[in-house]
């Protein structure tokens, strides 16, 4: 014992040397505003990857929207289809090439079980993406990058999935400045080149991230033109569009040669263009930001722009550029919420602006008066942000406390050791997944997950079903299935509103009525069986099926130009009810969101059901369809048995609320109703009886 305290007491200046040896290492140490801002770029972006990684590894309870596309890109380009080329879909190649790549390094390569790697890549996405940012704008210090990582943590953005495409937008803006400050001609136009790759690039991750890039980079070359008064800058301009037209060229060209399914030479770009019509048809969502907290973001984006302004006259010509290409970005961007204006897309839109803020803090903190403002706008935003939250430091927290073992994260995007929360696939499906093995499969509506889910060759010519609302689009869905109907097809259908919610009260069928007529004349129930979780198989039918329609006769008792009811001269059990309509609306449609209407089934002025309806051709006469029944009943239409309906005998319709960015319907017209097979429906037994 004397001997090792002996030993212990002989290496406490050892000790004491070491952390002096530290200290002096330390203070010898000068970082440059170089070294700092890259020492600065590279500490948040490690924070950054810990965060992806913590929330990567939380459970997963639910399955989303985008969760079921990114699973369906994975698992089609696993089987050589590629987006754009093989089917549609509203995401590119490069988006399904992210959700493919972090599927391959999984154990399983199984997307259900790789969604947790999914979604760290693309959070590793966007810290990357923002680090290049501020790389390439050259003119941003150290003391600004540390308050635009320190805005991003705090608001927690670029946090989420798609995020990704925020930061990609706002890097387009990046070099866009570099094209204006470029100093010869040959760097302008290398930097020119690189910047139509690049915007080629975000046009492969969504269309539509395509045209806000190309919308961003040109306006910041033509405003850049006019503070620099330099014209060269246009030269620019013809360059970037000269690349991004030959890549774009080169792309269809290969779609057309490696691709015998593939038909015009221009089919990629104009079916992206009509999932971007029935997106802005269909799909919109009235703002729901309250109006408090709306007023207080307008305002910070206006001390935003009009302090750019001020920059711009203040400052020199490079430093113009910067603040210039970044203003333009974030106007831009805000148009990204004029359609689906819920929460989330409200926080997406607003991210540019907030990024923006966080690069005017050096200007901020000139004079007092400029910081009194520049903080007022930083406050307002915290007091507005709806995404406010200490989420991101507390991950950090989680990985420094141990909660969230790093190792252990890390082996889990590897093995997926935590898979998906019992309940998101039917459970019926373990036995039916060896089922013709060698047989594609088409989930629908909306649940590309499950044709994931039993392990066999998914097929989905529009992968995103709900935005193939446009006459095209349709038509291009039912081609594709003739095709692959005679090679051998099986079909999932769904319940609407189960796992995925309904989008809008829109049912699947009211969407793409087109294609439902094709698979009520073409499929079956494969089995007689109830299934309470409302997933059903559907199988070919021999002979096809007719469609038989009845008309229901009816008189009108009141009607207005926006609303009205139907009273039927008998009651009826109809399930499913072909409607013939046109609306008309105060505002262009095309350019502010289209409202639709409510429908509302009732018997005795009792409610039966109530659904929505947006148009799927603006200023022309539609047709769709809607069904009373029950979601989970709903599939069994399919069969050859009877389905019990529900009584009704009166329709209600009336206009939906808009709101300033969109355009209510002034003159709702039905022409028409029938019923959809209407011997297949048995009228539904009172509950007295039933008892």
């Amino acid at each position: 014992m004397p001997m090792f305290q002996q030993m212990l007491v002989s290496t406490r200046p050892k000790k004491k040397i070491d952390v002096r040896n530290l200290q002096n290492l330390l203070s010898r140490v000068h970082l440059g505003p170089r070294e700092a801002k890259l020492a600065v770029i590279l500490v948040f972006t490690f924070c950054w990857l810990f965060i992806a990684l913590a929330r990567s590894n939380a459970p997963r309870q639910k399955v989303g929207l985008v969760d079921s596309s990114l699973m369906g890109l994975a698992t089609s380009l696993q089987q050589r289809a590629i987006s754009g080329r093989d089917f549609q879909s509203v995401f590119g190649p490069t988006t399904q090439f992210v959700a493919w790549a972090a599927t391959r390094i999984t154990k399983t390569r199984s997307s259900l079980d790789a969604y947790g790697t999914i979604v760290f890549f693309f959070g590793a996405a966007s810290a990357i993406l923002i680090a290049c940012m501020l790389l390439v704008c050259d003119r941003i210090s150290w003391k600004e990058s540390a308050v635009v990582y320190g805005l991003c943590f705090l608001l927690n953005l670029f946090f989420e999935v798609l995020d990704f495409r925020t930061a990609l937008l706002l890097l387009n803006a990046a070099f866009a400045y570099r094209i204006i400050a470029a100093e010869t001609m040959t760097g302008q136009t290398m930097w020119a080149t690189v910047t139509g790759l690049l915007c080629f690039v975000s046009q492969l991750v969504t269309f539509e991230l395509g045209i806000y890039a190309v919308v961003t980079v040109v306006c910041a070359l033509l405003v850049g033109a006019v503070v620099t008064r330099n014209g060269w800058v246009t030269i620019g301009i013809e360059t970037f569009v000269a690349t991004l037209a030959a890549a774009n060229i080169g792309l269809v060209v290969f779609f057309k040669l490696t691709s015998s399914n593939y038909g015009l030479v221009f089919d990629y770009h104009n079916y992206s263009l009509e999932i971007l019509r029935g997106y802005h048809n269909s799909m919109g969502i009235l703002w729901q930001l309250p109006s408090r907290q709306t007023v207080v973001l307008v305002l910070a984006t206006s001390y935003v722009v009009g302090k750019c302004i001020m920059v711009v006259r203040k400052s020199d010509p490079a430093e113009a550029c910067l603040f210039t290409s970044m203003a333009v970005a974030a106007l831009v961007w805000l148009k990204t919420t004029f359609v689906i204006s819920d929460i989330p897309h409200i926080t997406a839109a607003f991210t540019p602006m907030i990024m923006v803020l966080g690069l005017l803090a050096a200007k901020g903190w000139e004079s007092r008066q400029a910081l009194v403002a520049w903080s007022l706008a930083v406050c307002g935003v915290f007091f507005a942000w709806p995404s406010l939250s200490l989420s991101a430091p507390a991950d950090i927290v989680k990985i420094v406390r141990g909660e969230v073992p790093v190792p252990a994260a890390v082996r889990n995007l590897y093995t997926a050791e935590k898979p998906l929360e019992a309940g998101i696939l039917p459970n019926w499906m373990s036995s039916h997944a060896a089922d013709r093995p060698g047989v594609p499969v088409l989930s629908f509506p909306y649940e590309n997950h499950i044709g994931v889910g039993v392990r066999r060759r998914i097929f989905a010519p529009v992968l995103e079903s709900y935005a193939s609302s446009t006459d095209s689009l349709q038509r291009y869905y039912i081609d594709a299935l003739d095709r692959q109907r005679r090679a051998g097809l099986d079909v999932i259908y769904g319940a609407d509103g189960g796992v995925i919610p309904l989008l809008g009260g829109i049912q699947g069928i009211t969407r793409a009525p087109r294609i439902f007529e094709y698979l009520y004349r073409n499929f079956e129930l494969a089995s007689n069986e109830d299934h309470p979780d409302g997933h059903y198989k559907l199988r070919e039918r021999h002979p096809a099926r007719d469609l038989l329609m009845e008309e229901l006769e009816f008189s009108i008792p009141r009607q207005l130009i926006d609303s009205g009811t139907f009273k039927l001269d008998a009651p009826s059990t109809c399930g499913v009810v072909r409607v013939e309509m046109q609306i008309n609306y105060s505002k262009n449609p095309r350019i502010f969101r289209p409202s639709g209407i409510e429908l509302s089934f009732s018997d005795s002025d009792q409610l039966v059901w109530r659904g929505s309806v947006r148009p799927l051709e603006l200023g022309q006469t539609f047709v769709t369809y809607v069904s009373p029944l029950p979601p989970e009943t709903f599939p069994k239409i399919f069969g050859s048995g009877p389905v019990q309906g529900v009584k009704w005998d009166k329709i209600e319709y009336r206009d939906l609320p808009s709101d300033p960015l969109g355009s209510r319907a002034k003159h709702i017209q039905i022409t028409g109703l029938h019923c959809l097979d209407p011997q297949k429906f048995a009228a539904s037994i009172p509950a007295q009886l039933a008892n």
